[in-house]
């Protein structure tokens, strides 16, 4: 039977290993996926530092891996104003910081203190934008101190969500926001060999009080549901991470073949063909649409979502089912399913415009030059009765400066494109066109010497006849900027 100083120095040498392998873990994962991601070693490296256990440890294990590798090494500390504490742990980390000579930035954040599942995702939210401000600034990579109980507890918070493998799939340990590289190289490590590193190594640590209150989802299982589930099965957090790469992968396959059919279905970005999509098995119907939130980079619909717009695939074929989102909504037109985001800018119903000066539409986003020479003036003939508004009293008529206008909402103007047979309403044109409902008040005539000559349909021109020579109508896809 071992004596107590046998077991007391078997413990202290099991410690030292638990520190020796934690800050080698580290240091590999950072090292093996800046290689696998082509970057240099030196690659600046900015820690997320709240000063909890798990993001000091990540700290202490950066330093070490500064001081053999070279590089930059930056701490942000976010101060989100939440706790009586938070200037205390802001010192904190910047002593911290002081002491081994690391580059520290404190970013200040406010959260509205509403509902409190409101105030956890406004404060992760205001926390990832001042993190991943900062990598842009020092062209950095952002380390964040993750590990296997907190992906146990994002899985466990997918599941009550009712998430397919892509939520399931949960954290990874190398992905990219907002065009920046997230590593989590303390993933696969448990809190409790984390901890015990601090301890062997000395290193200070705050605790926020906020992890003690359970009325927050994440607390209530990280307090009173893990404990109970890995005293059962201690190995739960390593096979729960198992199974969320496996889903990772799953997840990844089923992405890269759903783009690839997105690309079959997709008329423009905002446009998806009806019937290709109608093709396809209710299932592969479902990824192609997730697909195309992705794409758009807005969060996937919810599933009753994706049922809803699904169903509008088969609707009437005279219909115009829409399903909402807080970005707009997806209509169908004529088959086809549309991206209709909401209108920040209204259309201007009546526009004067000066020869050749450009133009603002931005209802449209794009600018408008319309040059008329002075030699073509005389050829401008006086209206027809039917296909003009009557001119204001200001509005200039002078043969020698053309006088240039732009309208919406003419639906019942008449007019013959160029090369039609036929001259009918606009509103007739737009059913042969198929513009969508939607896009119509906004679709710009444009007049000079109160005669109709062009539209702007879906960004180009369309020319009236007759077409009268001397005129030039340009548009460029970007709004001027006014300095």
């Amino acid at each position: 039977m071992k004596s107590e100083l046998e077991n007391a120095h078997e413990h202290t040498v099991n410690a030292q290993h638990v520190a020796t392998h934690i800050a080698k873990h580290v240091a590999k994962r950072i090292t093996h996926t800046l290689t696998e991601f082509n970057l240099a070693i030196d690659t600046p490296l900015v820690v997320a530092f709240s000063g909890g256990v798990d993001s000091s440890v990540l700290f202490h294990a950066a330093v070490s891996l500064r001081d053999q590798e070279g590089g930059e090494l930056h701490a942000v500390h976010v101060h989100h104003g939440l706790s009586d504490n938070a200037d205390a742990w802001a010192r904190h980390c910047e002593l911290q910081c002081r002491l081994s000579d690391v580059n520290f930035h404190l970013a200040t954040v406010e959260v509205a203190q509403e509902n409190r599942t409101s105030l956890e995702a406004q404060a992760r939210k205001a926390r990832y934008e001042a993190l991943l401000r900062v990598c842009k600034e020092v062209n950095g990579v952002l380390l964040l101190g993750h590990h296997a109980e907190d992906q146990l507890e994002t899985v466990l918070l997918q599941l009550k969500r009712g998430a397919g493998p892509q939520g399931l799939a949960a954290m990874g340990e190398a992905t990219y926001r907002d065009g920046v590289l997230v590593l989590r190289p303390m993933l696969s490590l448990e809190k409790q060999a984390i901890v015990q590193y601090a301890k062997q190594e000395s290193i200070a640590w705050v605790e926020d009080e906020s992890n003690a209150q359970n009325s927050f989802d994440r607390n209530f299982l990280r307090n009173d549901i893990i404990p109970q589930l890995v005293a059962r099965w201690p190995k739960l957090a390593k096979t729960v991470s198992r199974s969320a790469e496996l889903c990772a992968q799953q997840s990844v396959l089923l992405n890269d073949t759903a783009q690839q059919h997105l690309q079959r279905c997709m008329v423009s970005e905002n446009q998806l063909n009806g019937d290709a999509l109608a093709s396809l098995s209710v299932p592969w119907q479902a990824n192609v649409l997730r697909a195309w939130f992705t794409n758009h980079a807005e969060l996937p619909p919810s599933k009753a979502q994706v049922d809803e717009v699904i169903k509008m695939l088969s609707a009437k074929q005279d219909a115009t089912p829409e399903v909402l989102f807080k970005w707009g909504k997806v209509a169908r037109f004529q088959h086809d399913l549309y991206w209709v985001e909401k209108q920040q800018v209204l259309p201007e119903k009546y526009l004067i415009i000066e020869n050749g000066k450009p133009v603002q539409l931005p209802w449209l986003g794009i600018t408008l030059v319309v040059d008329v020479e002075k030699s073509s003036d005389t050829v401008m003939n006086a209206p027809t009765k039917d296909s003009v508004t009557p001119t204001p009293a200001n509005m200039p008529t002078s043969t020698t400066t053309p006088s240039i206008r732009l309208e919406t909402n003419k639906r019942a103007l008449k007019v013959k494109p160029e090369a039609a047979s036929v001259t009918k309403s606009l509103k007739d044109w737009f059913k042969v066109w198929r513009v969508p409902l939607w896009e119509r008040d906004g679709v710009p005539v444009i007049y000079i010497n109160d005669k109709p000559v062009a539209l702007i349909l879906n960004k180009t021109v369309e020319w009236l006849e007759p077409r009268q020579a001397g005129i030039s109508i340009k548009l460029t896809g970007d709004l001027l900027i006014n300095t």
